[in-house]
């Protein structure tokens, strides 16, 4: 028996176009109300030291630690906004002796608002104004919400001073201190390596003549009409996905953190299902379809890619953030998701989802889907920056478009020099993974 064939969607423009508009509007009511929501909880404090306070932490620190003399001058660079951050460089100043107003005077300055304020009150006065020790409840709020690190354990080193001795605890938290500056250099030199990598590939790419036709990139037989309602419809499936993973994790609190795994998965699965059922192939022939060829090979050249994203964005960053100030850290959701997830396990699915997960499926939704029909116009550079604005306005995330518009497109041009998906998923999990591995470091 021969094999059926293929019979790629093409729906009746008479009721795919009204269609198409309402769904449309349906995505910009909901984008705009995500946009709204997401602001006003910018403007709620941050109910601990953030990741940017606990590497200015870690930056202030060491720098007094190894005399360079440069900790002033950092501080006073230093743009934090969230009052736990504020608090945290308090009481850095004043175990470092470096505080120049009386102790009450400081405490109060530094106290934050709302739940756990008291309790820092009462640590700081009893560190520094020999008041009444605070409660051991009181004492681990105070050390969770400084973030755990340096800044928590040297105060909570003062109150064991008046128990017995702090020096132990000291000595611990400078070697983490010092374990963690290492890291941060580490990678500080790796990331300063790449760019240099990336822009050498740069200049290749645009001075290296070409001898063969670039690759074709993967082919779709769906009509436009079909392309533009399965992307709609995938964008609007996140919020669904969303709100139903929240739903059925509603009767168990602490298994917060398992609501993205969850929503990723559902949205993952809906869009692989419109995808396959509009191209009507099936997910494996969808897969060869979008990575031909050598896995070796395009595995090889996305080292090369994720050096030339790196100096791509260490070129828009500090640019875009000159213009664009964010109210707050557009990875502050996750930052208080990753303390959520306490242990191996829920650190492992986290990481496996954000680093394994949500980049193939992004790239395939949008590398490997969007871009080759946006493509077929024969526009290819326009539609490699189409999807490359479409990728970062996707996140919702205004201030940082940007950065990850400039990301998408360098995952846009390594999908067009090999032609297989599997250098940009490489890049984008690369890119994600170590930055769940710093914020899970810090967070």
């Amino acid at each position: 028996m021969e094999p059926r064939p293929a019979a790629p969607w093409q729906p009746d423009r008479r009721w795919a176009d009204p269609l198409l508009v309402l769904l449309a509007l349906l995505a910009l009511l909901v984008a705009g109300t995500t946009l709204r929501l997401r602001r006003a909880a910018a403007r709620r404090p941050a109910p601990m030291a953030s990741l940017q306070g606990r590497l200015a932490e870690t930056a202030l620190e060491a720098s007094r630690l190894l005399g360079s003399g440069r900790a002033g001058a950092m501080k006073a660079e230093l743009p934090l906004k969230e009052p736990w951050d504020r608090a945290l460089l308090a009481v850095l100043e004043a175990e470092g002796g470096r505080a120049t107003t009386p102790a009450a005077t400081w405490i109060q300055a530094a106290t934050p608002a709302g739940p756990g304020g008291q309790a820092f009150q009462k640590a700081c006065l009893a560190a520094h104004a020999g008041a009444p020790l605070p409660s051991a409840a009181d004492r681990r709020e105070v050390h969770r919400r400084l973030g755990g690190g340096y800044a928590a354990d040297l105060l909570e080193a003062r109150l064991l001073d008046r128990e017995g001795g702090g020096d132990p605890l000291r000595a611990r938290a400078r070697a983490a201190l010092l374990g963690r500056l290492g890291a941060l250099s580490l990678l500080a030199l790796v990331g300063l390596g790449a760019a240099a990598g990336g822009l050498g590939f740069g200049i290749y790419l645009l001075s290296a003549p070409r001898q063969a036709p670039p690759p074709p990139l993967p082919s779709w037989d769906l009509s436009g009409r079909a392309a533009a309602l399965v992307a709609l419809v995938w964008f609007l499936g996140f919020f669904v996905a969303g709100q139903v993973a929240a739903a059925l994790l509603l009767p168990w609190p602490s298994l917060r953190w398992a609501a993205v795994p969850l929503s990723y998965g559902l949205h993952a699965a809906l869009g692989l299902a419109l995808v396959s059922r509009a191209e009507d192939a099936s997910p494996a022939e969808l897969w060869r379809r979008v990575a031909p060829g050598r896995a070796g090979r395009d595995l090889a050249w996305g080292g090369a890619f994720l050096c030339l994203a790196v100096a791509l964005v260490l070129v828009v960053a500090p640019l875009s953030s000159l213009i664009l100030r964010p109210e707050q850290s557009p990875q502050r959701d996750l930052q208080e998701l990753l303390r959520s997830a306490a242990g191996l396990g829920p650190g492992l699915l986290l990481f496996l989802t954000v680093a394994g997960l949500a980049p193939l499926f992004e790239e395939f939704l949008f590398r490997g889907f969007l871009l080759p029909v946006l493509a077929r116009t024969g526009w290819t550079k326009v539609a490699l920056v189409l999807t490359s604005l479409l990728f970062g306005a996707i996140h919702l995330q205004p201030a940082g478009l940007p950065v990850l518009a400039t990301l998408g497109f360098a995952m846009g041009l390594a999908l067009r020099h090999t032609g297989s998906l599997r250098t940009p998923l490489l890049v984008h999990a690369c890119w994600n993974g170590s930055l769940f591995l710093l914020m899970r470091t810090f967070a």
